[in-house]
């Protein structure tokens, strides 16, 4: 079953998202995924649907929004800052608890590049049952400062990224969330996942995050997917290896 859903975040604007529930049975454990920078609840290519509909083929539900300022939720994107989507995070996670088709003891919190590395900021806070970050896009952090003092200093205030606007704003938030010391304190299972021809996420940062995870991390990469998995093998072995993880929790 697909439904669309609708949610209203602590900030009072209207979050706009998509759940795939299994067509038999109740109360599944439910994946809570973010999507990344400029993306939205479909994923590249509509990877995320694909990925949903897998998943709830073999009893697991998936709940996917887009972040305010994203797709076809409220909000201007050069209003989003990583604070909010943090906020909207946890706004997801406490929604889908509280839904009849997902195990409340069992949200699982995923999210791709910038919202792997969201996922990874919030989990300590929302505390999920499971984490899996794809390619998480801890890299965007590094100096984001010091880029947006440097396009103000010639008095520019936002980018022109492809028709959306991207205000400096957002990388003066950002600074807050140094990744890895916010990622601190989650003890859950944890799955990272990146393509070997990723050339936006690279391999020692997935293995800074593993090392943060210690033993409960499995780290997989699947040989020649890019950033965004985007081959038919490369979805596959990217949907085998989440629903492999998941299968394990249960």
């Amino acid at each position: 079953m697909i439904k669309q859903v609708e949610l209203t975040n602590r900030s009072g604007h209207v979050l706009r998202g998509i759940v795939d529930i299994p067509d038999e049975g109740s109360r599944f454990p439910a994946i809570v995924n973010v999507h990344g920078f400029t993306g939205n609840k479909s994923g590249y290519k509509n990877s995320y649907t694909q990925t949903a509909r897998f998943l709830a083929k073999h009893g697991f539900a998936s709940v996917r929004f887009d972040l305010f300022g994203n797709g076809e939720s409220d909000g201007e994107f050069e209003d989003m800052t990583f604070t909010g989507i943090l906020e909207d995070i946890e706004d997801i996670i406490n929604w889908t608890k509280q839904q009849d088709f997902a195990d409340p003891e069992k949200v699982i919190l995923s999210g791709q590049s910038m919202g792997g590395y969201a996922a990874a900021t919030a989990a300590p806070r929302v505390n999920p049952y499971a984490l899996i970050l794809m390619c998480p896009g801890a890299g965007m952090w590094f100096g984001c400062k010091e880029r947006a003092e440097a396009m103000e200093a010639k008095g520019i205030t936002s980018a022109d990224i492809e028709g959306l606007c991207f205000a400096t704003s957002f990388n003066h938030d950002l600074y807050q969330y140094e990744p890895f010391s916010s990622a601190a304190g989650y003890e859950g299972p944890v799955l990272i996942v990146r393509g070997t021809a990723d050339d936006l996420v690279d391999d020692a940062t997935c293995h800074k995050y593993e090392t943060l995870y210690s033993g409960k991390c499995t780290y997989q990469t699947i040989e020649g997917a890019n950033h965004n998995f985007a081959s038919a093998s490369a979805r596959k072995e990217l949907n085998e290896s989440i629903l492999t993880f998941l299968q394990a929790l249960k």
